[in-house]
């Protein structure tokens, strides 16, 4: 059975207007404030959504994830259009394949997965 990707996808907006949406509130952890969802090394994370960007944000997250059945919380598109696998570890500039050198991308790598 396939997987579904948690993707977000935003159309027309620049990523440099969307850098302010990201941060990371500790060591560890990416928030997007846009998407409404917080990460950490293994993907997504509900509790980290909850803690830093509220409760409501963490019920829209559920409700959009449904059960969860088909869904992988271990790869994710930020609203910046930066793309992450968290069991390849790497974060890409985009979600587009092929993944090649070229198109990691280190600086929400190493906020991740604490390397580049």
């Amino acid at each position: 059975m396939k997987k579904l990707i948690v993707v977000v996808a935003l159309l027309g907006v620049s990523a440099g207007a969307l850098a302010a949406d990201i941060s990371s509130p500790s060591r560890g952890v990416v928030c997007d404030k846009k998407a409404e969802f917080c990460v950490d090394n293994q993907g997504i994370a509900m509790g980290l959504t909850e803690m830093y960007l509220g409760k409501v944000a963490q019920d829209k997250l559920q409700t959009s994830l449904g059960d969860g059945a088909d869904v992988s919380l271990s790869e994710y598109t930020f609203s910046n259009g930066v793309h992450c696998d968290s069991k390849e570890r790497q974060c890409y500039k985009d979600r587009y394949y092929p993944r090649t050198p070229d198109k990691r991308e280190s600086k929400m790598t190493k906020q991740i997965f604490g390397y580049k």
